[in-house]
């Protein structure tokens, strides 16, 4: 990358956002990538104290997850158990963050 282009950044042009065609993403490649930790990740997006990964396979942490999601508008078709929960969640808030490379770690 950086013996092509010169940088480590690149300007990235979908042109398939109905919203904004002219919406212009900056992508960084710079090592190193950026890593966010699944849970504190969760919590820092969501604002709330997640369970203890210990607790994850109780029916009180199902509910949690399903009431996040339910206050969140996040979907989750059936079976809606705490792994597909999570899921969704890290979907919506998580991953939306990776534009530029990055890991999310540290998965339950």
């Amino acid at each position: 990358m950086l013996q092509i282009n010169g940088s480590y950044i690149l300007k990235y042009h979908p042109g398939d956002e109905p919203s904004n065609p002219e919406k212009v993403y900056e992508i960084d490649f710079t090592p190193p990538f950026r890593r966010i930790p699944m849970m504190k990740g969760l919590e820092e997006a969501l604002k709330v104290k997640m369970p203890d990964n210990e607790q994850l396979d109780t029916e009180e942490s199902r509910a949690f997850f399903d009431k996040l999601c339910v206050e969140h508008k996040v979907d989750c078709s059936a079976p809606r158990s705490t792994a597909r929960l999570i899921d969704k969640l890290v979907g919506e808030f998580l991953e939306s963050q990776c534009i530029s490379p990055g890991f999310i770690t540290n998965t339950p």
